[in-house]
């Protein structure tokens, strides 16, 4: 690894460190020195930041700037995983982004929910659109509508206002 390389991770781990706080430091054995543990620790933190550590540019910045704002407001997270394979960002104001955990595996990669009172309201015909289908099966770039009331297949439970879903397959 060049000198520019190794600089440039320690700054982000540092970065990362800072952004997240006590939640970042990892178990070290007791027996280690503390050489040995600062080592041990650094080889945890790149192979357990793999993927961010290899950002560079712009990237980095977009993952540091959610890290961000996630230490300011942590509540914004919401643990899909075991629902849909998904994390979700509920940034509020009847917004959402669903975010894949293996893009691999699906074509449902990032998945965009707004509350659709204010268009209604303003006019939409959500007739005009196709009822959002199970997970897994929504055509990439294609607006969806869920009524109020009806179960979210990427929440698995009723939505509260009616809702425009669109996916967007990243791959």
């Amino acid at each position: 690894m060049s000198r520019l390389a190794l600089a440039s991770t320690l700054a982000l781990v540092l970065a990362v460190s800072v952004v997240l706080g006590p939640s970042f430091s990892g178990a070290v054995r007791a027996d280690q020195t503390p050489a040995a543990q600062s080592t041990s620790e650094l080889e945890r933190l790149k192979t357990e930041y793999a993927d961010v550590l290899a950002l560079e540019g712009v990237s980095r910045d977009e993952v540091l700037a959610i890290a961000r704002l996630l230490r300011a407001k942590p509540e914004m997270a919401i643990d899909q995983y075991r629902n849909s394979g998904e994390y979700c960002l509920n940034s509020g104001r009847g917004t959402m982004a669903h975010y894949a955990s293996d893009p691999a595996k699906t074509r449902e990669d990032i998945v965009y929910e707004f509350d659709a009172t204010p268009l209604t309201q303003a006019g939409l015909d959500t007739a005009k659109l196709p009822a959002l289908p199970g997970l897994g099966q929504m055509e990439p770039g294609q607006w969806y509508y869920l009524p109020e009331g009806r179960p979210d297949p990427h929440h698995k439970h009723a939505m509260a206002k009616p809702t425009l879903v669109i996916a967007v397959d990243v791959k």
